[in-house]
């Protein structure tokens, strides 16, 4: 690869399992995953998003149509790591493991950190001849925290400035004087 950056065009549509990050896959599988056999993120848990609150929820996708409709390379070992720069004061790699028995989609909750920050999510998954699989994307970590304070300043002085609204003298009063003009 040298170092030399090639951009292509092509009319196929994008999917997880098309891309090839490095020359020989990961650790050990140099063969196309595509139609064939890896683990990949579902496309609505890849979408670029603000995580808030303890948890969320992330969906990975085990195929295995290797040798279809013979047998399948059960089990499978995947772990999903959570990946937190230096900034977070917990763990920075927060692991979740789990052993699947079936190909399809399943749903892994993950906790979330609690600072504001980017993070990493990556899925790595070993069948039982040890082949690896791998598969990542990123997101942040309650970064639009500032949304919530701008309403909290803001709808408090509205709901002042409707009650002085609403209660001010309905009578003409006249303003007061403190000129020494006492001639009225």
């Amino acid at each position: 690869m040298n170092g030399n950056v090639f951009c292509f065009s092509t009319p196929s549509p994008h999917h997880p399992l098309k891309t090839w990050k490095s020359q020989n896959q990961g650790r050990n599988n140099i063969a196309t995953r595509y139609n064939r056999q890896g683990v990949y993120f579902t496309p609505l848990s890849r979408t670029f998003r603000d995580e808030e609150g303890k948890n969320f929820w992330v969906e990975v996708e085990i195929v295995d149509r290797y040798r279809f409709p013979s047998g399948t390379q059960a089990p499978y070992n995947v772990t999903v790591s959570l990946l937190v720069p230096g900034n977070y004061q917990g763990e920075i790699t927060i692991k979740h493991n789990q052993i699947f028995d079936r190909t399809g989609v399943h749903r892994i909750k993950l906790p979330t950190v609690g600072v504001r920050t980017a993070g990493t999510v990556s899925v790595e998954m070993v069948d039982r001849n040890g082949l690896y699989f791998s598969d990542e994307f990123s997101l942040t970590f309650h970064m639009h925290y500032y949304k919530l304070l701008k309403w909290l300043l803001v709808l408090p002085m509205l709901g002042v400035f409707g009650i002085l609204m609403i209660l001010r003298p309905q009578e003409d009063i006249p303003l007061p004087s403190f000129s020494r003009n006492t001639d009225l």
